[in-house]
């Protein structure tokens, strides 16, 4: 086999294979969820947003972009079809008259409660070659690299 990659040195070629088996491996693991949640009428977004609200609460906007790790245009739009499917709601903050708080309805929390165990199952099968010792490398080899 030809490899390229090699031409730029072996730590290049290592660097790009790892890129690939990142970018596979984000892309089947997106793939394995929007699968899942096909029949519950929900996006990627739609769900993180849920997810998000379910688990720690009611927040701004900003902050559900940093803890979705989506960007102001994408979530305005996210959260506008929350509403229009009355999953989420908005108000204004008692500490600031100036900021909007997302918030679950009761519909929109049945459905999150109903789905996230699911959900759960889910990731454990995508996950069930690995070891727990393996799944804990990973995820500190993963936060290593993204500076955490």
């Amino acid at each position: 086999m030809n490899n390229k990659y090699l031409a730029y040195g072996k730590e290049n070629e290592l660097n790009m294979k790892l890129t690939i088996a990142l970018a596979r491996t984000s892309s089947s693991e997106d793939r394995l969820t929007q699968n899942f949640l096909r029949p519950f009428d929900l996006t990627l977004s739609q769900f993180g947003v849920m997810e998000a609200l379910y688990h720690l609460g009611d927040m701004k906007i900003c902050e559900l972009i940093e803890k979705t790790l989506s960007t102001s245009g994408n979530m305005t739009v996210v959260i506008r079809n929350l509403e229009a499917s009355a999953y989420v709601t908005r108000y204004i903050s008692t500490e600031d008259k100036r900021v909007s708080k997302i918030a679950l309805t009761q519909k929109g929390h049945d459905l999150i409660e109903k789905i996230f165990p699911l959900h759960m199952d889910s990731l454990k099968s995508y996950f069930e070659n690995l070891e727990d010792i393996e799944k804990e490398q990973l995820l500190m080899l993963l936060k290593k690299l993204n500076g955490k």
